[in-house]
């Protein structure tokens, strides 16, 4: 089983525009590799031979939790389709400035999702804030999975909201929390993420898009972290299933731990 541990997508009738404002936003970097749709998602997968994704959505407004939290309900019981409901498994998003946040992942918790997504440059928090600490022990308290971006990001100045080191804090403030950190723990601060994050009990995604696969230090903390620890993901539609899955599979790994990454990390940690 392959399972990409970071996917976004949109929803159709604002799937293009919201590309070209992300792209716009990037300076014109990246590039998408599909429409993001969940059908553009759902045939990606099936061309990779990718078996699940993780469905990745952000409340960049405290009014979207509510609306997010009906989309992921309605994609896994099948108002999507009987391939979303099958092969997608999404998580909810809460905005950590919410004055109603604990409600919120009360509901999360509530509807059987299994997690959240957070992303401190989209919804303006800092990682390791005594809030966001709040904030997160409560998703550890309802046993969600937390995925959060990490690292720097394309579309914002580089102020280090949520670095590497401040993933240290967070994993130690809350050492129980099910905590993933994206992009190999800081997107485009791999060096950093080699000095605080290797080693530590903490789960990496492999999203490095097309700027880390030949950077010596994310190549380090895939060959060196703990494989139990690492998740196979691409950021879709930021980078292809074959580029993700060729990224772990070039790095020389033993068979056990390169699929323990590509789907069986993920398969225990979202219980399928």
């Amino acid at each position: 089983m392959i399972i990409d541990a970071h996917t976004h997508t949109f929803p159709e009738h604002i799937a293009k525009r919201a590309l070209q404002k992300l792209v716009e936003n990037a300076g014109h970097t990246l590039a998408p590799v599909s429409d993001g749709t969940v059908a553009g998602l759902l045939h990606a997968m099936r061309t990779a031979q990718v078996d699940r994704a993780v469905l990745c959505p952000i409340a960049t407004r405290p009014e979207h939790a509510a609306d997010i939290l009906a989309e992921a309900c309605a994609i896994r019981d099948g108002a999507r389709g009987d391939d979303a409901a099958r092969h997608l498994i999404p998580l909810a998003s809460v905005h950590p400035a919410d004055p109603k946040w604990a409600k919120h992942l009360q509901a999360v918790a509530d509807a059987d999702i299994r997690g959240v997504k957070i992303h401190p440059y989209y919804q303006a928090f800092v990682l390791d804030a005594p809030d966001t600490l709040a904030f997160l022990k409560r998703c550890c308290d309802l046993n969600l999975i937390v995925l959060c971006h990490c690292g720097y990001d394309i579309g914002f100045p580089r102020d280090p909201v949520c670095g590497p080191e401040r993933v240290t804090h967070v994993i130690h403030e809350i050492p129980s929390l099910r905590f993933i950190a994206a992009h190999l723990g800081g997107w485009m601060d791999w060096e950093a993420s080699v000095n605080h994050l290797l080693g530590e009990s903490v789960f990496l995604d492999t999203s490095v898009l097309r700027h880390g696969a030949e950077d010596p230090n994310a190549l380090r903390i895939l060959r060196e972290h703990d494989p139990a620890k690492l998740l196979f993901a691409t950021d879709a539609p930021w980078a292809s299933h074959e580029d993700g899955i060729r990224f772990i599979r070039a790095a020389g790994l033993p068979a056990t731990a390169e699929a323990a990454i590509l789907g069986d990390n993920a398969r225990r940690l979202f219980a399928l």
